[in-house]
């Protein structure tokens, strides 16, 4: 016969442990502490670039969002500062994460086999923090974090769609950080609205069960790192790709619109570079600032554009006007914009082939040591 009485003491308590447990995870927040804990350097190598993947399954990769994850199974996470390196980031998107490239023909991996030194003897080794999207306040996001690992130089990608001030806060870590991006417009007085963030979670959002998928996601990154591990495979470059647009659309406009007219410096979020720079340096490091390569078209219509993203109208006046704001700020800068020929590049207008990164870290390795004090 059934002991009714029994069975629901059990419920009663399972539910009140249940309940407890979710309470007391609310309370405390674990999720950043949860995200420090990790496999990766110590039961498996660091990785060299920041957790992102579209098929974990072939990548043994994952997107983390939660800026601790993404730094502690870097290998910064687990590298003592030499006294005979000079530490360099690249910061920037997809072209700086090595889109279509193995983790070894990366950028930072061309500079590093390069075997740099500065003018003063020390190793030259270069970091990869690049993550896809163009986004400004992302870079500056992950910046922030990872001036905590000690960087001499900071070598900062853009182009002209990565300061669109519309497009600042959509990014998928800027919306799961959104009291860090919060922190950073109001310290730095961004021209960003705050308000279009997403708002502190909630007490439900922030209990074990409203945060099972993050912590779903970074159980299973830990366990892709036997399969890093094994294979050092961090990224599977799809068999088959549209080759970047060289014949272009008859059309002068920008992506939100606007067409052949006066831009200002109010067009970007050249206020983000400038809180770059002033974080950077603030944590005593240099700053080198690059407007990256792209396609530029010979192709249909390329009379009116540079590429799909770029009329050539707005580009140029962005072009204009970052030279103008480095010098007048006296920020080192260096113009790339050109550096890489067309026949070079893969899917899009700012990803290259292995060979053609390469070239393109040497030209960058030498713009290093002559920025280098």
């Amino acid at each position: 016969m059934t002991n009714w009485f029994f069975v629901g003491r059990v419920v009663l308590k399972a539910t009140l442990l249940f309940v407890t447990i979710n309470v007391v995870y609310a309370l405390t927040n674990p999720l950043p502490t949860v995200h420090s804990v990790s496999v990766y350097n110590t039961l498996v190598p660091g990785r060299e670039r920041l957790p992102y993947g579209e098929n974990p399954s072939e990548s043994y990769n994952i997107t983390i969002l939660q800026v601790e994850g993404m730094f502690t199974s870097h290998i910064l996470n687990d590298a003592d500062k030499k006294n005979d390196e000079y530490r360099v980031f690249l910061v920037g998107d997809s072209s700086v994460w090595g889109w279509l490239l193995d983790e070894d023909e990366t950028l930072s991996a061309c500079l590093n086999r390069a075997n740099l030194k500065t003018p003063d003897g020390e190793k030259i080794h270069v970091y990869n923090l690049g993550y896809p999207i163009l986004d400004a306040t992302k870079d500056l996001l992950l910046l922030q974090h990872g001036l905590q690992y000690e960087p001499d130089m900071v070598v900062w990608l853009v182009t002209m769609a990565s300061l669109y001030p519309y497009e600042q806060l959509i990014h998928d870590v800027v919306r799961a950080n959104p009291e860090k991006v919060r922190e950073l417009i109001d310290r730095y007085n961004l021209a960003l609205n705050p308000d279009e963030l997403p708002g502190s979670p909630n007490f439900w959002e922030r209990t074990l069960v409203g945060q099972r998928k993050d912590l779903a996601e970074w159980l299973r990154f830990q366990m892709y790192g036997l399969g890093w591990a094994t294979t050092d495979i961090d990224y599977r470059s799809p068999e088959f790709f549209h080759p970047v647009q060289s014949s272009l659309y008859d059309s002068t406009m920008l992506f939100d619109g606007r067409d052949e007219q006066v831009l200002t410096r109010a067009d970007f979020s050249f206020d983000v570079i400038a809180a770059g720079v002033d974080m950077a340096q603030e944590a005593g490091a240099e700053v080198l600032i690059v407007n990256q390569p792209m396609f530029v078209s010979s192709g249909v219509n390329s009379d009116k554009r540079y590429n799909f993203y770029y009329p050539r109208w707005a580009y140029d006046m962005y072009h204009t006007m970052i030279a103008e704001l480095a010098s007048e700020n006296g920020w080192q800068y260096a113009d790339y914009w050109d550096a890489i020929p067309n026949e070079a590049y893969t899917d899009s207008s700012f990803h290259a082939t292995p060979e053609a990164t390469c070239d393109f870290a040497l030209l960058l390795g030498g713009e290093i040591q002559r920025s280098a004090p």
